[in-house]
């Protein structure tokens, strides 16, 4: 398995706090079978956090693959970050100060949970002019999404690609994210699903107990595609696949 949004790099954003905690993480990843983890940061995040491309991302990349090795983890580590969706956001890839998953076509890209959806949209057809392909990160918790999922089907119907987190999967079945999750997945609207982990108690790097729900829930295919083989895709800078 594969994950491609994970909030390892330690103490860059409000995922893994220091060295220790990233490297329980990535141990925790290990033993659940991850065999890959692309890292993303929260990025032009305003008056929070910046992480954008350049020599400070490099070095706390260096970093966290340092730990890895000197710690015997194996999972394989790639670049990536979380791009906050402002409208300047076309305009700072152009500036390459964002960057994609894995230097693939794919950017994940997350927005305000209340977020005004046409502005949503007018981002995302912007990038898609430039030739990249949005990753929407955790649709399902968008209010207007659990209002109405057509909105995400809209993305998707643009272009754009919809990646679900594995604790809105798990969660509570009464909360608005697995409603909403489940009937993206339902409609066969998903083409991943990453742990978008943050630490080691709540948001956890494993992806075990979810690959084997959407296993037992729609069907074993499922789960490679969402969890294996998309996510090798965007590694490897391929077509992703669709769901039936």
């Amino acid at each position: 398995m594969i994950d491609i949004h994970c909030h390892i790099i330690p103490g860059v954003d409000d995922g893994s706090e220091d060295a220790a905690e990233s490297i329980a993480m990535g141990e925790n990843a290990q033993a659940c079978g991850v065999t890959d983890i692309i890292v993303t940061p929260h990025c032009n995040i305003p008056g929070e956090y910046g992480n954008y491309r350049g020599e400070g991302y490099e070095r706390a990349f260096a970093r966290l693959c340092g730990l890895f090795e000197r710690n015997d983890i194996s999972v394989r580590l790639h670049r990536g970050m979380e791009v906050f969706g402002t409208d300047d956001v076309p305009e700072l890839l152009d500036m390459k100060r964002i960057m994609t998953l894995a230097d693939s076509r794919y950017m994940l890209i997350e927005f305000p949970f209340d977020d005004d959806m046409w502005r949503v949209r007018d981002v995302l057809s912007a990038l898609l002019r430039r030739g990249v392909t949005p990753i929407v990160a955790h649709p399902e918790r968008y209010y207007a999404v659990n209002d109405d999922v057509g909105f995400a089907l809209d993305w998707a119907d643009m272009g754009c690609l919809l990646q679900l987190n594995r604790t809105s999967l798990l969660g509570p079945l009464a909360s608005p994210e697995a409603k909403t999750s489940r009937k993206l997945l339902d409609l066969g609207a998903a083409h991943f699903i990453a742990t978008d982990a943050h630490g080691v108690f709540a948001r956890t790097a494993g992806l075990a107990d979810v690959y084997e729900f959407v296993s037992k829930r729609y069907s074993k295919e499922w789960a490679e595609l969402l969890m294996a083989e998309n996510p090798r895709r965007v590694i490897n800078d391929k077509r992703v696949l669709r769901l039936p």
